[in-house]
């Protein structure tokens, strides 16, 4: 029985995560982008939760498990990602189909060449729009490209990755995979005997007809009959080609991806070594989930305003001056109120706006106000803040009260 070509399921794959990169920004989760770090407000929006930069722990603590992914993966799988997933392997194949395709159409025509180079341009701006896309929201990006308000930043950023890609799909392509892509050598870091690999058969290497439509085929030049080599990508091209071959004399192919020999010390892909960072990602995944079920949905930071200094009053009290910051971490607008606790026998009042404050989803209001205590404690001590929403108390802080 004829053996499946790969390459269907190859590029099904291919399509699938790359329709993942383009549309992921398109997909919005209580009125944010599913994934967007936003520069402005110093925002990462994340699957539903915005994270500012007061929270660094927890966008530290997502790195760290893409970290631990990515070594997991690339343990497991090795370079399948750079033939299966890799966005730098599908726009080099798609270019490859259309230059192919342009060819039958145009033949030796002095406008193929031109075409080509403007499918070249068309995906490099794709790219370059996609990338900012994860930083500016697609419809508000479309709208400052077209009024021309894209800004110096975004401006800029666009037109050099725009550049880079073009440069790279129309003068490197496949040497980037082979000599420049760094991901190649991290991999020999990481992989052992039980990483899939794609390989010749060494035990039917007698049925080898010596027809090199493996190596013809293959993207980066490798000739897979001479064993593993760095610059594989695993794509199963070779795999493909000598199905194809062997499937006209009723044999199977000899090409075979494998998690390695047993007789190796291979063949085992679960194993100590890869469970390691397995059970790390699932230790950092809980503690991600618990911090994001903790954490509070309003802070409030309060440092000395004004001048700093203290006023002493007429009737024994004593004033101060603070500046408070009350960000709002919900996905709702909220009002907020403050409030502060003295110790017994005196009496603490706030003056300023501190009711009824009004903060929009994910930002932050400035407060100043003042605290008046009388009569005014013998020495210098620590005051408790509460901001409030209604009657619940969402957080607190500490503020000294200077006497003097």
């Amino acid at each position: 029985m004829p053996q499946p070509r790969l390459a269907p399921k190859r590029q099904a794959v291919q399509w699938l995560s790359t329709l993942l990169l383009l549309l992921m920004p398109f997909v919005r989760v209580g009125g944010e982008s599913l994934l967007r770090l936003d520069a402005v407000s110093r925002t990462l929006y994340f699957f539903g939760a915005a994270i500012r930069i007061e929270e660094f722990y927890l966008v530290l603590l997502t790195s760290l498990i893409f970290l631990f992914i990515f070594l997991f993966v690339t343990m497991l799988f090795g370079r399948v990602w750079c033939g299966w997933f890799c966005p730098q392997s599908t726009l080099t194949d798609f270019l490859e189909w259309a230059e192919r395709r342009i060819g039958k159409a145009l033949g030796r025509s002095a406008i193929a060449k031109p075409v080509c180079h403007l499918i070249a341009v068309a995906l490099a701006f794709l790219v370059a729009s996609n990338l900012i896309w994860y930083f500016i929201p697609p419809t508000e990006y479309l709208r400052r490209l077209l009024a021309g308000t894209l800004g110096n930043v975004a401006g800029i950023s666009l037109v050099s990755v725009a550049f880079l890609v073009w440069g790279d799909l129309t003068f490197i392509r496949r040497y980037f995979c082979k000599a420049i892509c760094p991901y190649g050598r991290i991999q020999l870091l990481a992989m052992d005997v039980n990483t899939l690999t794609l390989e010749f058969d060494p035990d039917e290497a007698c049925r080898c007809i010596g027809c090199n439509s493996c190596v013809r085929v293959c993207p980066t030049g490798v000739d897979i009959r001479n064993g593993f080599q760095v610059e594989c990508i695993n794509c199963g091209r070779c795999l493909d080609a000598c199905r194809d071959v062997l499937n006209r004399l009723h044999q199977p192919g000899i090409m075979r991806y494998t998690f390695g020999r047993r007789a190796g010390g291979g063949g085992r892909p679960v194993n100590a070594r890869s469970l390691l960072p397995a059970t790390v990602i699932m230790v950092l995944s809980c503690i991600l989930a618990f911090a994001m079920a903790h954490r509070t949905e309003g802070t409030i930071k309060v440092g000395r305003g004004g001048d700093g200094g203290v006023r002493r009053l007429s009737d024994g009290g004593v004033v101060n001056f603070y500046t408070a910051y009350v960000e709002n971490r919900s996905r709702t607008p909220a009002v907020y109120g403050i409030r502060v606790e003295g110790a017994a026998g005196e009496k603490v009042e706030l003056l300023g706006p501190t009711n009824e404050l009004k903060v929009d989803a994910n930002e932050n209001r400035k407060v100043d106000f003042i605290v008046r205590v009388t009569p005014a404690p013998t020495s210098s001590r620590k005051l408790k803040l509460r901001l409030l929403r209604g009657a619940e108390r969402v957080a607190e802080a500490e503020m000294t009260l200077l006497v003097k």
